[in-house]
């Protein structure tokens, strides 16, 4: 008890001496209430309610500011009283009033750009107002990220390999009847895959780039993408006959697309290309003697391997062997 009478007596003694200070007490020269006035009103006024007796609002934060949709920006304080809320700085809330305890506010009417310098206090129904309490700085971005193709894309079976330049970093997504990870994207250019669900030739694959403020690009129209997985099937129409003694015999083969050729064995052909139908080639033969290990196979234009054909055997004889 002693203690606290002691604590009570010295409270009210600097109390006292705010009180004359703050009176404005002149000094000898005039000057020095004035003086002494300013001194008082530098104090911090949670201090000087202290020793009155009186407790201001204590504010802390309990969410940091974040961008939501329509950018609208998103913050949350605790306040240990309830009061009007004083908004300084470049910041503004719809929400005028604080309860004891948490609030969640939204800053609005906010132009593009960085906001370093906003505050918020709260001042009680006694007039007790709480020390700022200061909002981490945040970035409002209402520019669309912009999206552009670089090159020509690759075809890698029901898939597009394509390089893609982007105006910021942001995530992907995708619109009509193409599909691919929503992978988060850099600045700059960066490679993705798009894939299609079957064969067939699709014209509304769309992709669109989301930025971290919401922002979304216009879409980025792929144009006309044919998917085509289907292996070429080579079929023998004439083969060359058992005995020839000719070093260019004839030989006809039918395929179901147009492609390049390759020849494996000890036969190869008069040209490395066959369009889709019927085609007639010589084989070049270097020497007489059996042809039993010749096949042929056919590439497409979208990388597909047919399987090996087999050149049916036939024999070169040496007695009439034409060079």
């Amino acid at each position: 008890m002693k203690i606290l009478r002691i604590f009570s007596l010295t409270s009210v003694v600097v109390y006292t001496v705010l009180l004359m200070f703050s009176c404005g007490r002149v000094s000898e020269n005039g000057s020095g209430g004035r003086d002494n006035l300013k001194e008082t009103r530098s104090i911090p006024t949670s201090i000087i309610n202290k020793l009155k007796g009186e407790s201001v609002p204590v504010l802390y934060q309990i969410k940091a500011a974040s961008v939501q949709e329509e950018n609208l920006v998103s913050y949350g304080f605790s306040s240990t009283k309830s009061g009007k809320i004083i908004y300084t700085g470049s910041c503004f809330g719809s929400t005028k009033n604080a309860v004891k305890g948490n609030n969640h506010i939204l800053f609005i009417v906010m132009v593009e750009g960085n906001y370093e310098n906003c505050s918020i206090q709260v001042t009680d129904t006694d007039g007790n107002t709480s020390d700022p309490l200061h909002v981490p700085s945040f970035k409002l971005d209402f520019s669309a990220p912009e999206l552009s193709i670089v090159g020509n894309f690759r075809v890698q079976g029901r898939q597009i390999k394509l390089d893609i330049k982007a105006s910021e970093l942001g995530k992907l997504s995708y619109k009509g009847n193409c599909s691919g990870k929503l992978q988060k994207i850099k600045k700059g250019i960066s490679e993705v895959l798009v894939n299609f669900p079957s064969d067939g030739q699709f014209s509304d694959c769309e992709l669109m780039l989301r930025d971290h403020s919401g922002n979304t690009s216009d879409p980025l129209q792929l144009g006309t993408v044919r998917i085509d997985t289907t292996l070429p099937i080579l079929e023998e129409i004439k083969p060359v006959p058992e005995e020839i003694p000719k070093s260019r015999p004839s030989y006809t083969f039918k395929t179901s697309e147009s492609g390049k050729l390759n020849f494996i064995g000890k036969c190869r052909g008069n040209v490395d290309k066959a369009v889709k139908g019927i085609n007639h080639i010589s084989l070049i033969i270097v020497k007489p003697g059996d042809y039993r290990d010749c096949e042929m196979t056919i590439t497409d234009f979208f990388n597909n391997k047919s399987l090996p054909l087999k050149i049916s055997p036939f024999v070169v004889v040496e007695d009439h062997f034409l060079k």
